[in-house]
């Protein structure tokens, strides 16, 4: 097993420490996961999950993240140790944060990447015959030419923002379950399409979040979105170029091989969708398989898993904090 992620979703379940392992049990005492604490960097709970304060006191004396989410993905809190070694770091970001033209270069260079990535999925769509999309084919690469001479960072939101919604008619040709998804909708999510997305981005966003940590900025201090108390915007930022090929691509892949259907969700009183107990699972081992696989990184131009790319984008932002945004170059996954 490869240092990465531990998820957990079985309700009831335990986390102990015996020795230099971690050790999972079902409320059945069953024993779910048995591993080595140097082989995990983060560990997701969701739902009712108990874990021992001697665990606790392992798990933050190791530096390993520990995610607590409702059952349904929405984040409850997490337990993160302070990259002691980042001082001098943190003090050029916050210079930064008062450098208009860095944020706006670094804002252009997220938007660019993330409409890149949908712009590259549309036209492979397209060009196999999978889907009918040359409008939004020509209206993405319309919106990457305005970004890149936009001259505020609200006018690159409202670029991404269209460039967005007009990906999101595209997916929606990709599908090929009827789910009643007719567009990207969230808080609460109002079809089984958007509650998988949304579950998914709540993972990619701490995965994010922990890579972010990990290389010492602080995680508040934005570029693209607004820094607002209470909210890590800069993994929102960091995390905008990942979105298509972590989470989308999984979502794609389940409806299409039918391997989630309309009665895996229940629909609740403000009309919004729950997953059930078996498409949690299954969204998140297939976005656990995701994060595993491995594909060119073009910075260090080797393959590499796609949860350490994350973690190099960060560090790479770091970079960018200290040296200039010319250090910071989006993924653009090739088709």
């Amino acid at each position: 097993m490869e240092v990465g992620t531990l998820y957990i979703v079985t309700q009831g379940a335990k986390l102990t420490k015996v020795g230099e392992r971690l050790v999972v049990r079902s409320k059945e005492n069953k024993i779910i996961h048995d591993m080595p604490f140097f082989k995990i960097r983060q560990i997701f709970c969701f739902g009712t999950v108990e874990v021992t304060a001697q665990t606790i006191f392992q798990i933050m004396y190791r530096n390993i993240d520990l995610v607590y989410l409702t059952k349904n993905g929405r984040f409850k809190c997490r337990l993160s140790n302070l990259n002691e070694k980042s001082v001098l770091s943190r003090i050029a970001q916050y210079q930064r944060s008062l450098d208009e033209k860095f944020k706006l270069e670094m804002a252009r260079k997220i938007v660019i990447g993330k409409l890149s990535n949908y712009k590259n999925w549309i036209m492979f769509k397209n060009r196999h015959g999978v889907i009918d999309a040359n409008n939004e084919a020509f209206v993405i690469s319309q919106s990457i030419s305005l970004a890149e001479s936009a001259m505020s960072v609200d006018e690159l939101m409202g670029i991404e923002g269209n460039g967005s919604k007009i990906y999101f008619e595209a997916f929606r040709k990709g599908l090929k379950q009827n789910l009643n998804f007719f567009e990207r909708n969230r808080r609460p999510p109002r079809d089984p399409v958007n509650a998988m997305l949304s579950f998914g981005y709540t993972i990619l966003y701490h995965k994010v979040l922990a890579a972010i940590e990990q290389a010492g900025v602080d995680p508040f201090m934005a570029n693209l979105h607004s820094n607002q108390n209470s909210r890590p915007s800069l993994a929102l930022d960091l995390m905008e170029e990942f979105r298509h090929f972590v989470v989308d691509n999984v979502v794609l892949k389940l409806v299409n091989l039918a391997q989630v259907k309309a009665d895996y969700f229940t629909y609740t009183a403000d009309k919004g969708v729950l997953m059930n107990d078996y498409s949690i699972a299954l969204v998140v081992k297939e976005i656990q398989a995701r994060l595993g696989n491995s594909f060119y990184y073009p910075r260090d131009g080797k393959k590499m898993e796609l949860q350490e790319q994350i973690l190099r984008q960060a560090y790479a932002y770091r970079e960018a904090v200290n040296k200039g945004v010319e250090y910071y170059v989006p993924l653009v996954f090739s088709r």
